[in-house]
């Protein structure tokens, strides 16, 4: 198969010219203009990342910034929307890699630090960075803070936030505005871990009465009140969430928010959502850029995580809440609804199927179980698998239900190795989808075979088109990795308003088999 070396890809990302909000969506194939607003789903897509958690985005002379753990230490990402990212080489700090980064302006400077780093500054999102100094309390004592986060409030005065690890909770303090580096005042404990607050407990069911990691403080100032937010009990729990502290005054005292935790999702395929950051979005909205845990069958044999995005809102009340963790495609930041919008539903989960080949243990019905701990994979002499799926009625005494289907989305699987040596794949994927009513007539919808791309979990929208079958065909993929698919996800609607088609008899007898074996 052929292969495209990786210094071509991340030349062509950053020589291309980005997207603008509004233009073709996020691995629409060419010339198939989408008939739907600009959308995104989560995880989100972003090109050459193969593992990202702890996201701060900032915006920037009209352009937004996203940097996180996860990359080499010379990796950040820019977008115009929110939704399209590209990939830059940017020249960060000598520390390798940045862990947890956090990015801020102040006073027309932006400033860069990260777990057990001092700070930096640059004129640039992208750097180069200079190395300013490390953190100092009053009594000129070195720290080095965990999970730092710092926020200016309106009045200019800066206010740094981090973790104590494990269950000692958040600490906050005032910087000096002559010496960012200098702690202004001292040091205030904010709040600890609460083992009433049940949420933030070790566990897949919080099962570990004294046990937590309290950590990712957020800070977000709205009509006078501030909202400290925070993760617990750990990144690689299911469980890990997002709750929240409230105060009149950025060091507290704080008051915690009952309805915590606001983000959390412990089923379906976006679970371990935490660690984020909010970011105003086009149009004022704010926006929550948070970790998923993308792939993981147990928490000590190795985490794979990914990004997602939601709204974050205040009801009558002044609760901030964040409308999330969505899972199937929503309005881009800044997208207007049009009058009568239609939710998109996963189509795929647990259809009936054909498939070109599997590998020992890794069957075909794992692309598309809902799930990220198991995922297909084809044989290893399979040099362009496929998979198809029938969306109509499961059984042969069921009239046939058929769909309109808009978007699809593919979440690839990463070794545990490559996970954690952090370095990118030799290659991109490459494959292309269709669609067909009977099983024998094919339309071909996104045809991603010419992808310069390297995208580990690629959204599709499609014009919207009238189907029964979904055909995966994959074409290439980096070869330093096994070619494998933690889920396939068909989104559309359900034709509701078509007379129901009864199945003639010879296709009662044969239903899926119908569909020949050479497509």
């Amino acid at each position: 198969m052929n292969r495209i070396p990786l210094s071509l890809v991340l030349a062509a990302l950053l020589l291309a010219p980005s997207p603008l909000a509004g233009s073709q969506s996020p691995g629409q194939s060419a010339g198939a203009q989408s008939r739907q607003p600009l959308r995104y789903v989560n995880p989100l897509s972003v090109q050459d990342s193969i593992g990202m958690g702890d996201p701060t985005v900032i915006r920037f002379k009209g352009t937004y910034y996203l940097y996180a753990t996860g990359g080499s230490q010379n990796e950040a990402w820019s977008s115009p929307d929110l939704v399209h990212w590209t990939h830059h080489l940017a020249q960060l700090t000598p520390q390798s890699p940045v862990v947890a980064p956090d990015v801020f302006e102040y006073q027309g400077s932006l400033y860069l630090t990260g777990n057990d780093l001092g700070l930096y500054r640059s004129s640039s999102p992208l750097g180069p960075w200079q190395y300013i100094g490390d953190f100092h309390d009053r009594d000129g004592n070195k720290i080095l803070p965990f999970d730092p986060m710092v926020m200016v409030d309106s009045d200019r005065r800066v206010y740094l936030y981090y973790s104590g690890r494990s269950t000692n909770g958040i600490f906050g303090v005032e910087l000096s505005h002559a010496d960012l580096t200098r702690f202004a005042g001292p040091v205030q404990h904010l709040f600890k871990f609460e083992k009433s607050h049940r949420w933030e407990r070790y566990g897949t069911y919080n099962e570990y009465s004294q046990v937590s990691w309290i950590e990712g403080p957020w800070m977000t100032r709205h009509n006078g009140t501030y909202y400290l937010q925070y993760s617990a009990a750990g990144t690689d729990w299911p469980t890990y969430a997002v709750g929240v502290y409230t105060s009149r005054n950025p060091l507290g005292p704080f008051t915690y928010d009952p309805r915590s935790p606001v983000l959390r999702h412990k089923q379906g395929l976006l679970t371990g959502t935490g660690h984020h950051c909010v970011v105003e979005g086009p149009g004022g909205q704010l926006w929550a850029f948070y970790t998923i845990v993308y792939h993981a069958w147990n928490r000590m044999a190795d985490v794979d995580r990914r990004i997602g995005m939601d709204r974050v809102g205040f009801d009558r009340n002044g609760n901030l809440f964040i409308a999330g963790p969505t899972e199937t495609p929503q309005l881009a930041p800044g997208v207007q609804p049009p009058p009568h919008p239609a939710q998109s539903l996963p189509l795929s989960v647990d259809a009936a199927f054909k498939v070109s080949s599997e590998a020992p243990g890794r069957s075909a019905p794992y692309a598309f179980d809902d799930s990220t701990k198991t995922w297909w994979e084809p044989a290893a002499t399979d040099t362009h698998p496929w998979l198809l799926l029938d969306l109509g009625a499961a059984t042969d005494l069921d009239p046939l239900q058929e769909f309109t289907v808009n978007s699809a989305r593919i979440l690839f699987s990463l070794p545990p190795l490559r996970r954690r040596e952090l370095t990118a794949p030799t290659g991109v994927y490459r494959y292309k989808i269709e669609v067909s009513r009977d099983g024998q007539t094919f339309q071909t919808v996104v045809d991603r075979s010419q992808n310069q791309h390297l995208e580990t979990a690629p959204f599709d929208e499609i014009a919207p088109v009238v189907c029964r079958y979904v055909k995966l065909t994959l074409s290439d993929w980096p070869n330093d990795l096994p070619l494998g698919i933690i889920e396939f996800t068909v989104f559309g609607q359900p034709v509701d308003d078509m007379t129901p088609r009864k199945r003639p008899p010879e296709e009662a007898r044969r239903v899926v088999d119908t569909i020949s074996p050479d497509r």
